[in-house]
């Protein structure tokens, strides 16, 4: 007796322990990942970024080319294209967006309520308006708050304890930024009278905007500068680097990578761990939950970088902090 091929095809498929109804369906439909960089393409800051995600997404079972795919934007510090890129996520039908910076996650908010948007570690989430609360977000966004309040306020701290005779520091923040707005705001009424400082506010949105803020600094006579982390300020990083390094101005930073590329310290988050960390909220919502009923979690580990090599330039003397550094750059 012969059989048919489809009866022997389901023969073999019992034999093997398959059942009659996976028999013959198509593999699951791989998840895709929209990815909203604030930097340039190009930027390298982007591929470790990018490689941190990856691995955590691999840690949880999710293998790029296989049962996800990702989808990657890049605004090049320009905050106005942010909209414009969330916008082809979403017409890309994405199953979850993934950003940092909170002008980012306004963006892509802007364009969708419905595609969950996972937050990598933004300031105030609750105060912007962008959750309900902490423990319950609501809405479409979960992910990542930092401590906004308190890190800027801590760098101050360490610059003053190591130079205390500085007394005017300039800070590089973005005015279309509200969490920035409002932590500014904190530094100017509360940490700098205590630190004994007086703040120059740079308000830098775009990047004609840094030849102003050179002159103001000079004007003014700053003698450090705090950079708050923003889009346009860290595409263009490099000239913040550059003047500050000609005019011996010890830096301070909310992001470690910025201080890879030439600023003197940063106190602050841990940006790949939180990219990787990140990972665990797409799993989370690819096996069903809803971004509305996931915490907010809070970071809670810091990294105190230095960087060498900066300090020697400028002749600026941070014996007295390096056994306390998570990381030294030479």
């Amino acid at each position: 007796m012969k059989l048919s091929a489809q009866a022997a095809a389901l023969i073999i498929a019992l034999i093997l322990g398959l059942s009659p109804m996976a028999w013959g369906q198509p593999a699951e439909k791989a998840r895709r990942v929209g990815i909203l960089f604030t930097l340039p393409r190009s930027d390298p800051i982007n591929a470790r970024l990018r490689d941190a995600l990856v691995g955590g997404l691999r840690d949880h079972g999710w293998e790029e080319g296989k049962n996800i795919v990702l989808e990657e934007r890049f605004a090049g510090g320009d905050a106005v294209r942010l909209r414009e890129l969330a916008a082809e996520l979403v017409a890309l039908s994405v199953d979850v967006i993934l950003t940092a910076q909170t002008q980012a996650i306004v963006a892509a908010r802007a364009k969708t309520t419905t595609i969950p948007i996972i937050m990598v570690s933004i300031a105030d989430p609750v105060g912007s308006g962008l959750v309900a609360s902490l423990a319950r977000p609501g809405g479409n966004i979960t992910g990542m708050a930092n401590q906004s309040e308190t890190i800027p306020a801590k760098n101050l701290e360490l610059l003053k304890e190591n130079k205390p005779r500085i007394k005017r520091v300039g800070i590089f923040f973005s005015p279309d930024n509200s969490p920035a707005a409002r932590t500014l705001k904190a530094i100017q009424e509360e940490v700098a009278p205590r630190l004994g400082l007086t703040v120059l506010p740079l308000a830098v949105t775009k990047p004609e905007g840094f030849p102003e803020a050179f002159t103001t600094i000079i004007r003014e006579r700053a003698e450090a500068l705090l950079v708050f982390t923003t889009p346009v300020v860290s595409a263009h990083r490099t000239k913040i680097v550059e003047f500050a390094i000609q005019h011996h101005l010890p830096s301070m930073a909310l992001a470690d990578f910025l201080v890879r590329d030439g600023l003197l310290m940063s106190y602050g988050y841990d940006i790949l761990g939180n990219w990787r960390r990140a990972a665990s909220f797409v799993d989370r919502i690819f096996k069903g939950a809803k971004p509305s009923d996931l915490p907010v979690e809070q970071v809670d580990q810091f990294r105190l970088v230095i960087n060498l090599k900066t300090a020697r330039a400028i002749d600026f003397d941070v014996t007295s902090l390096l056994s306390r550094a998570d990381e030294v750059i030479e």
